[in-house]
């Protein structure tokens, strides 16, 4: 004789649906953070490419380093506003790389920009997973660094 199996689909689904929809929060979070890191490192580059541009007003002159982060700040504020730059901290440092044995008073710099740009994670328990600590915030910093040689005019 066969058994009466009532409620036996019911049971298989309460024991598989949790781990399938961890498995779909898995994919759909790491996703969501692959877009932002594509995010911070075309941020940087672009932040660094501004800061390398405008940082010598003269030929030959000392790159100005109040102009490089006020530029980029600018830049930063057209790119995703106000709101959206507030998630976003970066740092400029200017690293001496070497001098041109032709004109002694020409340094060659690098602009090293770094940005750490904080996204909020979605998802129950991946968020917990992936987040920096404090786990609980759910909030994840990502860490970006490009280094751009700083442009210098050798004529007026």
């Amino acid at each position: 004789m066969i058994k009466k199996r009532d409620g036996q689909t019911v049971i298989e689904l309460l024991l598989i649906l949790p781990v399938f929809m961890m498995i779909i929060f898995v994919v759909l979070e790491l996703g969501n953070m692959a877009y932002h890191t594509i995010l911070a490192h075309h941020v940087s580059y672009e932040l660094a490419r501004v800061g390398s541009l405008v940082g010598v007003k003269k030929a030959s002159g000392k790159t100005d380093s109040q102009r490089v982060n006020s530029k980029m700040k600018e830049a930063l504020n057209k790119m995703f506003g106000l709101r959206g730059a507030q998630s976003m901290q970066f740092s400029a440092v200017l690293q001496r790389t070497s001098t041109d044995p032709q004109v002694k008073t020409h340094v060659n710099e690098d602009l090293v920009v770094t940005l750490i740009y904080k996204i909020h994670l979605s998802f129950p328990l991946t968020s917990y997973i992936f987040a920096d600590e404090p786990k609980k915030l759910g909030i994840k910093r990502i860490k970006a660094t490009v280094r751009m040689p700083v442009e210098r005019p050798l004529i007026n």
